[in-house]
């Protein structure tokens, strides 16, 4: 039996971006391989995840941006494990 290593994102934020509590967005950032992954998170809990520049996935009732971008980095690890329809099936995507 083999063991593939598990590829997990590690999110930097966009520092073009401001942070903090006054900015109404947020993005970190991170690559895996040749996927560019892209979580932007706004205060109110709306987010989007994005791969490649494509939006995959998206949460629109998260209780604050924290708890969205928990859930967006869940479908993120998901997407790179693999389990497409298990992250498109959280957080639908358009």
């Amino acid at each position: 039996m083999t063991t593939a290593a598990k590829a997990e994102p590690n999110w930097k934020g966009n520092q073009k971006l401001p942070t903090g509590k006054g900015a109404t967005l947020q993005e970190c950032v991170a690559t895996v391989g040749a996927k560019t992954l892209a979580i932007d998170v706004a205060p109110w809990g709306e987010g989007h995840l994005k791969v490649n520049g494509r939006k995959i996935a998206h949460v629109n009732d998260a209780k604050d941006g924290r708890q969205a971008f928990r859930e967006l980095k869940i479908m993120a690890n998901r997407y790179m494990e693999g389990q497409h329809s298990q992250a498109i099936k959280i957080g639908s995507a358009p």
